[in-house]
Parts: structure tokens; sequence; C-alpha cells
């Protein structure tokens, strides 16, 4: 087991079909106590190595509360550097997924070579942007924010044959802007095993399996969340619901949120989150087209509360709050989306509770589609028992 430790998830089905689900966490909810009386240097170098899942995203949101807490703030270049490389980071966890876990759903194999094309091709990509120059606090600002053509060629590259590999089409037109409202005609194609997994998922008669009235977790004002993450500290950061009320707060629901009245984003059952996905996929490829083709700068998540930052990661929002004295940690607190997705009363075990199906074998498929639609990154185990 990784330093990230791993949700315990147990289903059992009873004679009516009715499903029960626990969701028990060997997570390391309390590592953030390791940063204390750290230096700002020594905590930003051990952060993405602790969390070496979403690495990225961790660090940016923890020199974003360190700059935050210092009343520092970095310059709107800096910022939308460091919002590319948490899109890029996104992007890698979402189209790993799909391509690696969809053909296996329907028999498949994954694809080799599109795979070592997603790892590899964002890898270069990162480097090329000099994640140094914005990592780091009060990290060099000098240069001029200018994407290279060297940066844009990699991008329009790497992305064309990405979309190529997911879409079937290396457009230029990005797919959002057609995939939900042709998707039973793209899908029926089956031009590519994601087109594939999607065509045979809308036969099943279970697409719609593990719907949940767990609703999204409504703006809050972040002094107001300050307050009750610093009386409750590790008490609500390892299981947090907001005024006695589990919500959800994953990539999925902020599309919700922000696309109330997209198709794609309907229902929040098994099949809604796996199109989802692929219009999620698209939106991050067009964010990273106005970044690195047209040049364009990317707004970050914004703060009120002093010490407290977010960033929009793979598995959704993450939070960090700090306190510095002078250039020591005297506390870290970080409240992770995973923890409001698979809290024990959440989205994740009144989803799973939703399941119905006749056997084993088709309770636990069930599940590991939904598990992986509501997380794309997380690691658990899975126990499955029928009566």
């Amino acid at each position: 087991m990784s330093i990230a430790g791993e949700l315990n998830i147990t289903l059992n089905a009873s004679d009516n079909h009715k499903t029960r689900c626990q969701i028990s966490s060997s997570r390391p909810l309390q590592a953030s106590h390791v940063f204390t009386g750290k230096t700002i240097n020594e905590t930003l170098t051990m952060i993405p190595l602790l969390f070496n899942i979403c690495s990225k995203a961790q660090a940016i949101t923890a020199v974003r509360a360190i700059e935050s807490a210092k009343q520092t703030p970095a310059t709107p270049q800096s910022e939308s550097t460091r919002e590319a490389l948490i899109a890029l980071e996104s992007l890698r966890e979402q189209a790993l997924r799909i391509t690696m876990d969809w053909p296996t759903f329907i028999g498949n194999a994954p694809e080799s070579p599109l795979l070592s094309h997603i790892a590899l091709g964002i890898t270069q990509i990162m480097k090329l942007l000099e994640p140094s120059q914005v990592l780091g606090y009060q990290a060099p600002t000098s240069k001029a924010h200018s994407i290279t053509k060297e940066q844009s060629l990699q991008w329009k590259t790497f992305s064309k044959t990405l979309s190529k590999g997911i879409f079937g089409s290396s457009s230029d037109n990005s797919p959002a802007t057609w995939l939900v409202s042709d998707l039973d005609e793209w899908a029926s194609q089956q031009k590519t095993q994601a087109a594939a997994f999607i065509h045979w998922l809308n036969q099943q008669t279970w697409k719609n399996a593990g719907e949940s009235n767990i609703t999204h977790l409504p703006t809050i004002d972040d002094n107001a969340l300050l307050k009750v993450l610093l009386a409750e500290q590790h008490q609500f950061t390892s299981q947090p619901d907001w005024k006695k009320q589990c919500h959800e707060l994953s990539w999925f629901s902020r599309k919700q949120q922000d696309e109330a009245s997209n198709k794609s984003v309907k229902s929040n059952g098994i099949f809604s989150r796996m199109v989802a996905r692929l219009v999620e996929v698209a939106d991050l490829m067009t964010a990273l087209d106005e970044f690195f083709i047209h040049d364009k700068t990317l707004a970050a998540p914004k703060s009120s509360a002093i010490g407290l930052a977010h960033s929009h990661a793979a598995r959704g929002r993450l939070s960090h709050y700090i306190n510095v004295e002078n250039s020591t940690v005297k506390k870290l607190l970080i409240l992770a989306p995973t923890e409001w997705n698979f809290h024990p009363q959440g989205v994740t075990q009144n989803s799973l509770c939703n399941l119905q199906a006749d056997n084993e074998t088709d309770l636990r498929q069930q599940a590991e589609l939904l598990i992986h639609a509501i997380d794309p990154c997380v690691g658990y185990t899975l126990k499955v028992a029928t009566k």
C-alpha cells in the first residue's frame, strides 16, 4: 500500500436486492502534522513527495496558501501557468482512466501506444512550462508570460493525437461542442475504445443505476469555512460535512453546478457520470488550447480568508490552510475532495446503496464503474457479497 493509503469498501446485497455499503479509510488523514515546524521551502519540497497523486495540485494549493498567509500574492501570469499545470495533471488522470479502464469493462485490452502518449506527452509539456518558476514561494517572476513556439507546437501535436485516440477525430473543433447532441451516433460507430465502451454501457438496463440525492456543496463563505476548519481541525478534514449535511465536491458535481442545462449531466448515475468524463476531457483540452495556442491567461480560484487557498484538481476542489510565522510552518490543514466524496454517509456510499443486481459479478461491475466515475484516481479495495 502506498503512503496515500486506500479506501475499504464493503457491499452486501440482500435477497430483495437492497444493497448496504460501508466505507472506511486508511488514508493518512493527519499526515499534515509532519509539516509543523518545517520551513516554507522544506514544506513545499515535501508535499508533492508525500502526496504523489495530484502532486501538482497539492504543491500549487500549498504555495497559494503560503502566499495568502504572508500576503504576497503571485502575479496573474504565474497563477495562469499554475492553472495550466493543474489542467494538464487533471487531463492526464481523466484520460488515463478512460484509456486504461474503459476497454477492460468490455473485454478489450488497453491501447499501450495511447497510454504512453498520454503519460509521456503530458510530462514533456509540463517540463516545457518550467514548473520551478511557479511552484516555489517567491519564485523568480522576471520572465514575461509568453507561450513559445515550441510549447504551442508540442501541445498541438499532443492534443491532436489524444483527440484522435479518444474521440476519433483530430479536428480543431472541441468535441464538447458536438459530443452530447450526437452522442448515440458517435458511440454506435465505435471508432475508438471510448466510443465502444459508451455504446456498450448505453445498452445496459442498469446504465442509470447509482443515482444519488447527495447534492453539490453549496457556495460557502471562505471565512465561515475557515472558522469550522480551525475549530474542528482533523475531525472535520477526515469526515467533512456542512451543517450536518453531506455533500459532493467532485469534478462532476462542479460540472453539474457550472452547466446545469447540459444534457450530459442531467442525472448522476453511472451513464451520466461516464459521459460527463468525456466532456471534462474535452473542456480541459479547450482550456489548454486557450493557454497554449491563443496565449490566454487562465483564471485561478480566489480565497477571501487569510491562509486559505483552493485548487480545482482532478478529484475535485482541494483546499489548504496554513499558518506561517516568519518562515516556519505552525499549522497545515488539508481538506481533500476525497473525504467529502467518500464520507461514510456521503455520495459514494449513497450511490452504491442504490445499486441493484441479481448476482455478485454484476454488483461488483456496477460498483467499480461508479467508484471510478466519482473519483478517477482513488486507491480502494472492494468486497462484495450477495445472499
